[in-house]
């Protein structure tokens, strides 16, 4: 067995290991067969396609283990198929990304980043992650949902404590099977703020407002189902991976002065940086489609029932659809699209609040501190997220330079 057949994909020691795995298999295997019967693609034009394609590869079973029975309300829409897939992409876009949601976020979201950072500065020393991305994105899905902003920081330990679970691949804990018996106290709130909103209609304008007014039963599950599971994906989802993005892309500035000067230079290159970031950086790894009708791919005949690993990280980093696809560059032309938001269909409902977020993060970051200035704490070591296909800094400890 060659050096690409090892890959894991479940070996967080390999998926973490971006740049290296992603050379490694777009060089050696890009179509790859693994002896557990997954098969990797690892090219732009592949992944694009398994990504894109949804009758011939299916979203179903998601990441989790081939067989396990999911109900919906514990699923991501990620993981969700036609019937039940267009209502509820068309009720998460209108919760995430109502008329004028986004924009009327971005002066709280400022304002929230400059209380959060502004301290740090001030003291010399603090923790980039756990006292500004963590406590920023989860505020500011907060304020989006009209969830009490003085439980957002609950809620912020809350959303830490299930991406660091079993959950997000097995679906249970130690404490049992699902989200209501894994974690009572976070889904028991978000009833709670559902039923007071039902006891209120109209009393309040906000995401969990307009869901309740256009959420109708989808296939077996209640109106009340419904509307709870996409609130905890819009809390999970809109705040886990913002949060791992902003700790990379703040720990590149700090190993790159350079960058970090080029963009301070020209807070116009904002938005191109944040993109440039998350295609290098992706906070979701790679994606689990089924194949649901046969297909090839490079003479690789894929079968019905077949796991595909869209290797969204090695995609990105493709010299076919990137010139120096390793490289942070701030000059691309008309790049192509990089996969970290997904495509088509299964585009990132909240691609919007998450982009607007980082973009000020970031303004505010440069504006505020100086290239060079911050250094990581004395003793850290980079360490990511525990689970396999997530990607973003645990903890990002900092002080002052000099």
């Amino acid at each position: 067995m060659d050096a690409a057949s090892a890959f894991d994909p479940f070996d967080r020691a390999q998926t973490h290991a971006v740049a290296e795995t992603a050379r490694r298999l777009l060089r050696d295997e890009p179509v790859l067969r693994l002896a557990n019967g997954f098969v990797v693609v690892s090219r732009y034009d592949d992944a694009k396609q398994v990504i894109t394609n949804t009758k011939v590869f299916a979203n179903s079973g998601g990441f989790r283990p081939t067989g396990l029975k999911v109900p919906i309300e514990d699923r991501s829409l990620g993981e969700i198929d036609p019937p039940e897939h267009a209502p509820l992409r068309r009720l998460a876009i209108g919760a995430a990304a109502g008329p004028g949601a986004v924009e009327s976020l971005r002066a709280f979201t400022r304002e929230t980043a400059e209380a959060l950072l502004d301290p740090i500065l001030t003291r010399g020393k603090g923790d980039l992650v756990e006292e500004f991305s963590v406590l920023l994105t989860n505020r500011v899905i907060a304020k989006l949902l009209g969830v009490p902003l003085d439980k957002s920081d609950w809620l912020a330990e809350q959303g830490e404590a299930v991406m660091a679970s079993d959950m997000p691949v097995s679906n249970s804990t130690p404490r049992g099977f699902g989200y209501k018996a894994s974690f009572p106290e976070f889904t028991g709130f978000i009833d709670d703020l559902v039923r007071e909103r039902l006891a209120n209609p109209g009393e309040v304008e906000d995401s969990i407002s307009r869901l309740i007014a256009t959420a109708q039963e989808v296939g077996d599950a209640p109106a009340a189902t419904i509307i709870r599971m996409i609130v905890m994906q819009l809390l999970l989802g809109g705040s886990a991976t913002t949060r791992d993005f902003l700790g990379s892309i703040f720990h590149e500035l700090i190993q790159k002065p350079a960058l970090h000067a080029a963009i301070r230079d020209n807070p116009a290159l904002v938005p191109a940086a944040v993109e440039e970031g998350l295609r290098l950086a992706p906070p979701v790894l790679f994606v689990i489609r089924t194949c649901a009708v046969e297909t090839e791919l490079h003479g690789m005949r894929i079968h019905p029932g077949e796991r595909v690993i869209a290797a969204i990280a090695a995609a990105n980093r493709d010299p076919a659809a990137y010139d120096d696809p390793h490289e942070f560059r701030l000059d691309r032309t008309n790049p192509a699209p990089h996969l970290s938001f997904g495509l088509g269909t299964h585009f990132c409902v909240g691609n919007q609040t998450a982009r607007m977020e980082s973009q000020e993060a970031l303004k505010l970051f440069v504006e505020r501190v100086k290239p060079g200035a911050l250094r990581t704490a004395p003793g850290f070591e980079l360490r990511y997220m525990p689970t396999p296909f997530l990607f973003g800094p645990v903890n990002l400890p900092v002080e002052l330079a000099g």
